[in-house]
C-alpha cells in the first residue's frame, strides 16, 4: 500500500520548502506579466487622441434668409453687405469675411450661367450671381458655381488628384476660397491644448476656378496655427503675423478645369492651451478667379513615442526574466517534485498533514 505524505512541518526538508516557495513564484510571476501589460495597454490608450477642430467637414450649416433652400450653398461667415437684404450662412466653429464659400455635396458644378438664382440645387438667395450698379459703375460678380463636368467644364485633373467636385473625401461639405478677391482667412480657435506637445493636422485640398470665367490659373493652400490674418491693401491678398506658416504645393490649372482631390499633413506645436487655425487661399492671377477647396479637416495629438518605448521595454524585460526563471527551475527541480511515497524510517516528532494516516515505523 502506497501512502502519500504533503509535509506541513518546520522541520520539512529545506528544498521542499524551497520548492513550493517557487511553486508560488511561477504563479505570480505570469499575474505581474500581464499586470504589466495590462498598463501598456491603458498608456497607450492615453495617447490616443480625438479631432479637435469643430466641424471638420463643415456640415453644421445655418441660413438666415428667406427664400426656401433644399440643399444649400453659398457665401458663408460675416462676407460682403453689398446685398440688400444680406442672406448669411454660418458654418459651425468657422469664421470668415471673405468671399469664401461652402458647398453640399452635388452642388458645386450644377448650376446653369443665369438668372439670379441659377440652377438647382439652390444657391443661397441675393448672392454673388448678380449685377449691381454703385453710382455710375456696374459691377458684375459672375455666378458663383465652379466648373465641373455637370456644367461643360473642362472638368480635366490637372496632375496627381483624385476624385470629383461633387464630393469631398470623407463626406461632408467642402469649402471654396477666393485667392484674389475679398482674401479673408477661414478661421476656428481650437482649445483643449498641451503647451509644448505636437498635433498632427490633416487635411484635403484642391483648385477650381469661378464659372463664368476662363483662363489657365495657380491655386494653393496656406495654413497658419497661433497667428494673425492681416488682409492687403484691397482685399486682393494678405499674410499672416504670428504663429507657425505652411503652404501646399502650387497646382498649376488649366481653363475651366478641377484638379482632384489631394492630402497634406502638416504638424504643429501648441504654445498656449488655445490656438487660432486658419486657411488662406493664395492664387493667380487677378480677374480670373482661382478657388482653393479643403475639405475633412483633421487635428489629433501626436502619440508621445518615448512612453511608448519606455513601457515596451519594462514589459519586455519583465518576460524575459521571466522566461530565465523558470529556464533555471527546471533544472534545480527534484525529480519528485512535492509528492513522497513509500515508508519512512527515523520520522519520531514529524507532523502530518491532518486526516492521513501514519505511516508504519520499522524497527
Amino acid at each position: 500500500m502506497q501512502i502519500v505524505v504533503r509535509f506541513r512541518a518546520f522541520n520539512a526538508p529545506d528544498w521542499f520548502r524551497s520548492c513550493e516557495k517557487q511553486q508560488v513564484k511561477r504563479l505570480k510571476a505570469p499575474a505581474f506579466v500581464l499586470v504589466v501589460g495590462f498598463v501598456f495597454a491603458l498608456a497607450l490608450m492615453q495617447n490616443a487622441s480625438a479631432n479637435l477642430v469643430t466641424d471638420g467637414n463643415f456640415t453644421g450649416v445655418t441660413y438666415s434668409g428667406t427664400s426656401p433652400m433644399t440643399t444649400l450653398f453659398g457665401q458663408f461667415g460675416s462676407g460682403y453687405t453689398g446685398t440688400t437684404p444680406t442672406p448669411t450662412l454660418t458654418v459651425s466653429g468657422w469664421t470668415t469675411a471673405g468671399y469664401n464659400y461652402v458647398y453640399a455635396p452635388n452642388t458645386a458644378d450644377f448650376g446653369t450661367t443665369t438668372g439670379s438664382n441659377a440652377g438647382a440645387p439652390n444657391q443661397a438667395a441675393g448672392q454673388f450671381n448678380i449685377t449691381k450698379t454703385v453710382g455710375r459703375r456696374v459691377y458684375t460678380y459672375g455666378n458663383t458655381y465652379l466648373w465641373g463636368t455637370n456644367n461643360v467644364g473642362g472638368g480635366t485633373m490637372a496632375g496627381g488628384g483624385s476624385g470629383t467636385i461633387d464630393a469631398a473625401p470623407g463626406g461632408g461639405n467642402f469649402i471654396a476660397m477666393d485667392g484674389v478677391y475679398e482674401v479673408d482667412a477661414v478661421s476656428q480657435t481650437i482649445t483643449g491644448l498641451t503647451v509644448g506637445k505636437v498635433y498632427a493636422l490633416t487635411f484635403s485640398y484642391a483648385a477650381a476656378q469661378q464659372q463664368s470665367f476662363t483662363g489657365a490659373t495657380t491655386e494653393w493652400v496656406v495654413v497658419n496655427f497661433g497667428g494673425t490674418f492681416v488682409p492687403a491693401v484691397g482685399g486682393t491678398a494678405g499674410s499672416f503675423t504670428g504663429g507657425q506658416t505652411f503652404s501646399t504645393g502650387t497646382i498649376s490649372l488649366p481653363s475651366q478645369a478641377f484638379s482632384g482631390w489631394y492630402q497634406d499633413t502638416v504638424y504643429l506645436t501648441a504654445t498656449s492651451t488655445s490656438e487660432t487655425l486658419s486657411f488662406l487661399a493664395g492664387g493667380t492671377p487677378a480677374g480670373e478667379p482661382p478657388f482653393s477647396l479643403v475639405a475633412n479637416v483633421d487635428m489629433e495629438m501626436v502619440p508621445d513615442f518615448s512612453n511608448w518605448l519606455v513601457f515596451a521595454g519594462f514589459g519586455a524585460a519583465c518576460i524575459l526574466f521571466e522566461i530565465m526563471r523558470r529556464r533555471r527551475l527546471s533544472k534545480e527541480r527534484p525529480p519528485a517534485h512535492a509528492k513522497l511515497t513509500g515508508s519512512f524510517s527515523g520520522l519520531s516528532g514529524t507532523s502530518l498533514s491532518a486526516g492521513t494516516a501514519k505511516p508504519a515505523v520499522s524497527t
